[in-house]
């Protein structure tokens, strides 16, 4: 079994029939596989950010009764609501469609920068009126910090079929369907990788 360029509804295939080897497959090794300790420090760096998120939340909602609710980082461009490089996916989309004179998107374009740009700037004087600036970057610092490992977990391959079979798990936990584009898909390419390479050595 081989896994390459996975799309949504081969990456669930694949998740098939990698459970069922990771089911009768024995153990590659006897140390311990460092894939246990990589999911556990994710979850808890998850837990991390989503715990202060939440008194930020809940911050955020005591401080609007006095200041009103803080400027969303969203502009209104063309029927979309958008914001960061959603900005610049809607310039590139609206160029191909080729139904629009490109020099009109680039005049919007810029000026629906512009528009983000500002939005940013007037939520980050909301953050320090309301005494809330240090408590954003605690979240975003923490989010940060769980994205990055994150893309270590992926590249982590399992040593056993175990712990295979936990990160598909973990995957699948995760909401793989929901957001195929974070690092769901190279952690799901470790571990098929992983269970080919203990298939080969089995069968040699």
């Amino acid at each position: 079994m081989t896994v390459s360029n996975l799309s949504r509804r081969g990456a669930l295939c694949a998740l098939a029939a990698a459970g069922s080897v990771a089911l009768t497959t024995p153990a590659a090794t006897t140390g311990p596989d460092p894939i246990f300790a990589r999911i556990a420090t994710h979850k808890k760096l998850t837990a991390d950010w989503q715990r202060l998120y939440d008194q930020l939340d809940e911050a955020e909602w005591t401080a609007a009764k006095e200041h009103g609710m803080r400027p969303l980082e969203l502009i209104h461009w063309r029927n979309y609501h958008i914001g960061a490089s959603e900005i610049d996916t809607r310039r590139e989309s609206l160029l191909e469609a080729g139904e629009v004179d490109p020099a009109t998107i680039e005049q919007e374009y810029l000026d629906a920068k512009a528009r983000y740009k500002a939005q940013v700037a007037a939520g980050i004087t909301w953050d320090k009126t309301t005494g809330l600036a240090t408590l954003r970057e605690g979240v975003d610092r923490r989010i940060a910090a769980e994205r990055r490992y994150a893309k270590r977990l992926a590249r982590t391959m399992p040593t056993t079929a175990a712990g295979a079979a936990a990160l598909i798990q973990y995957i699948l936990d995760d909401d793989l369907v929901g957001d195929e584009s974070y690092w769901h898909m190279t952690a799901l390419r470790s571990a098929v990788a992983a269970l080919n390479g203990m298939t080969g050595a089995v069968q040699s």
